[in-house]
This record gives structure tokens, sequence and C-alpha cells, in this order.
């Protein structure tokens, strides 16, 4: 894997960094390919009926034993996917590294819904990072990103390494505060920068903070919003997380308490329509399929308003902005 950094994850695995500027984890964002996956996906799953779907549980069943990622998938039909495995998801399945690399492995890795998350977290860099780019042309602020729920952070990671291509990371002091009550996954997220400071962000002052804490706690985002230093630049950002599986009482809190401070927030909304409603019959999620016009409803009161977004199959990736 030439080009391709690599960092220690906690349960002992070593695994790719996902840089989404080398072509090993580009994805195709083009109209077109995205209205491909789409087709792609939802013919699988009109396709799969109540037998074939009983067949498939059966078969993930067996599967776990021999495959760490096909027991975390299992485990997640209870409502979600812990941050190591969803980051291998991410990978790509020419990117498997063992444990994560039998040949059940790369099937699953390789279809079109799990395609559709690394299409997420790529469109959720690129508003992050394009909404951010602006607000730092020209001057050398602190910037600092809040990551909430963010486990392993390839979005403001990746973000970061954009901005260092625009030449706005020099001289400039970068927090990363990854807001997450695991710990697994914001311990990857720091060896992940540590890896990354050996190559695209070498010699960048970054910090990567993990913060325990639940989204619920409003005031604790907050108060770490407002903890920022003065003259800060600051972002928040969630991808998969608060939007997709946050109530609606949470995610106005959130935002509501992250208003007088954040001017910019990115994340992904889970979209309502027949793809969804198929994919989730299959087990039980923890996802809310509000789509962007309940979304947009939710959000107003906040004062936040969805100033971009790009959809991804499954989701609906969004930059909101303040009026």
């Amino acid at each position: 894997m030439p080009d391709i950094l690599f960092a220690d994850a906690p349960d002992g695995t070593r695994l790719p960094v996902i840089d989404l500027t080398l072509p090993a984890f580009s994805v195709p964002e083009s109209p077109e390919a995205i209205a491909a996956l789409e087709a792609q996906a939802l013919a699988i799953e009109r396709q799969r009926n109540p037998l074939m779907r009983q067949a498939m549980g059966l078969l993930l069943r067996l599967f776990g034993g021999r495959s760490r990622l096909v027991a975390a998938l299992t485990s997640a039909r209870r409502g979600f996917l812990g941050g190591i495995p969803t980051y291998v998801m991410k990978l790509g399945p020419d990117n498997l590294v063992p444990p994560y690399a039998t040949e059940i492995d790369r099937r699953v890795v390789a279809t079109p819904i799990v395609a559709s998350m690394r299409l997420r977290l790529a469109q959720v860099a690129a508003l992050l990072s394009e909404g951010l780019a602006p607000l730092l042309a020209g001057n050398q602020r602190p910037l600092v990103i809040l990551e909430i729920a963010g486990g392993p952070s390839a979005d403001a990671l990746n973000a970061l390494i954009r901005l260092e291509g625009l030449g706005l990371l020099a001289g400039r002091r970068t927090r990363v505060i990854v807001y997450d009550l695991d710990d697994a996954g914001p311990a990857f997220a720091r060896a992940m920068l540590e890896a990354l400071q050996t190559g695209p962000l070498a010699g960048r002052d970054i910090l990567l903070e993990h913060v325990a804490g639940n989204w619920s706690d409003h005031q604790a985002l907050g108060r770490l919003a407002a903890g920022a230093p003065a003259g800060a630049v600051l972002a928040a950002t969630s991808e998969g997380g608060l939007f997709e599986y946050g109530s609606d009482a949470d995610i106005a809190g959130v935002l509501e308490a992250l208003a007088p401070h954040v001017p910019l927030v990115t994340g992904s909304v889970t979209r309502n329509d027949e793809l969804g409603r198929l994919t989730r019959r299959n087990g039980v999620s923890g996802v809310v399929p509000r789509g962007l016009g309940r979304f947009a409803e939710l959000i107003a009161k906040t004062g936040y308003r969805i100033a971009d977004s790009r959809g991804a199959v499954l989701s609906d990736q969004v930059r909101l902005t303040r009026d």
C-alpha cells in the first residue's frame, strides 16, 4: 500500500489511515456515480424477500465467529455500530488488512450500502473544509473543531488535510476536541493524527483531545465551545452521529448551546425514503429517518439553516450556518 500511513487502534490492530486525497481512498462523487450507486442499492434491497432476509441473518451469525467485522455488524443490529468497525467499513475492500480481511469482509465492504458510508465521509469532510476555508483565509486565528460523537474523527482529520492543501494551517494553532462516550475511537483518532503529522500534516500545530460526554448534556457542549481561545474560528461536526441518531430535543438542545459560539456545523441526516425503509426492515436501527425537510424545520428555531447539502444514498450531508 504505497503512500498509505498506518496507525495502531486500541484493540491491537494496525489500520490504514484514511486520506481522501490519495487514489486508494478516492470515492466517485459525480451525480451519475451517486445515482448508479443508489439504483444498485435499491435493486438489491427490493429483491430481498422475507426468506432471503432470514437466510442472510443466519449467514451473518455463522460467519460472526470467523469475521470480526461481521460479528460487529451482528451486534449493531441492536442499534449502532462501534467506532472502529465503522471506520473499517470506510476503508474500502482493497484497503482491508487483517483481522478485517477475510473474503466475507471484502464482500460486505464492497456492497453499495457500505460504499455510501465512504461517500458520506468524503462529503462531510468537503463541506467542513469548504465552510472553514473563507473563515481562515488571510488570518492566523486559532482553529477549534468540535467532533460530536466523533469516534475516530476521520471527517475532521480529512478536512484538515484539505485545509493544509489550501495553505491554511501553516502558523495556525489547531485543536480537535472529540466529545464522545467511547474511549477507543478517540484514542485511534489521536494515533491517526500522529501518523498524519509524519505526512501531509507534518510540522503543523495540531492537537486532539478527548472529552468524555453524551450529547444529551447540551450545556457541556456549550461550555466546551465557550472555552475556546479568544478569537478562535469554531466549527462542529458529527458524521453519522447526532443528526442521525439524536432525538429532536437533543439536536435542538445541542444547536442552541453551540449557537452563541459556533458559526458552522456539519453532519449527516438520514433520509426518509424507500431505500431507507427497506434497509431498516432487516434489523433494529437507531437512526431517525427525518429527511431534509423535517430536519430543516427542526433546526429553524435554533437560528441555524442548511447552507449546503449533498446526497449519498441513505443520507444527506449538510453544512449549517447561522443567519
